[in-house]
């Protein structure tokens, strides 16, 4: 992997390092592809480092009671996996697992904390994204909990897309039973609406391949809940 100071793929958090704190934190950090399917973080887990995620894509999720999840988010390149074990109880507070074949760097979390308290300016901006993702969280399960079924997939699809307003084909990334632990539904129910979606031309799949055809009409149907 590139050298953490020429890096292209770090999080735009580290743009804030000096390079003598780039150097250390590449000393104390290792690079690991995981593939598709694998479990990058494990819920109740020790928080041992900070995951700086540079390829690939991972889901967030919850496990509770009953053997069932609830899907929280999407990991992207450049993002940083930290979440409130880092300043509370060094406990992972859910799970990480890679959606597609991902290249991460683990960095020390000690030495990540040094950095962290020296330098106020890297320290705001790494507080600016852990609170973007917590609201982004908090809408999510307001979302599970007062929008109605074609609501919730419809804001799935929207945020799953990444692309807004954009007619270009993007990989669903979940399957229906994930798509069932992102929304709160059941899985026959998510095959039904999507399903419903596609024969109201809403949608369309090619393989696995989404594409969404109105997106005035899904915005619509997002905000109606």
């Amino acid at each position: 992997m590139d050298y953490c100071v020429d890096c292209e793929r770090k999080c735009h958090s580290f743009k804030h390092l000096s390079a003598k704190e780039l150097e250390k934190v590449h000393a104390n950090k290792v690079t690991i592809k995981y593939h598709k399917g694998e479990t990058i973080v494990k819920q109740g887990s020790q928080f041992n480092q900070i995951i700086s995620f540079n390829q690939g894509l991972a889901k967030i999720h919850i496990h509770g009671k009953a053997d069932k999840d609830i899907i929280l988010g999407i990991i992207r390149p450049s993002q940083i996996i930290a979440g409130p074990g880092f300043f509370y109880d060094h406990i992972h507070s859910f799970s990480v697992t890679a959606l597609t074949d991902s290249v991460l760097c683990l960095i020390d979390s000690t030495v990540f904390k040094e950095v962290f308290k020296s330098n106020g300016n890297f320290a705001e901006h790494i507080l600016s994204d852990y609170s973007k993702m917590f609201l982004e969280t908090y809408n999510r399960l307001l979302n599970l909990t007062q929008k109605q079924m074609h609501g919730r997939i419809a804001d799935a699809l929207m945020y799953l897309s990444n692309t807004p307003n954009s007619n270009d084909p993007f990989d669903l990334l979940l399957s229906r039973q994930e798509l069932a632990e992102f929304t709160g539904l059941s899985k026959e129910t998510v095959s039904r609406i999507i399903n419903q979606f596609k024969e109201e031309k809403i949608i369309e799949t090619k393989g696995r391949l989404t594409i969404i055809n109105d997106w005035t009409l899904l915005q619509k149907i997002n905000n109606a809940g």
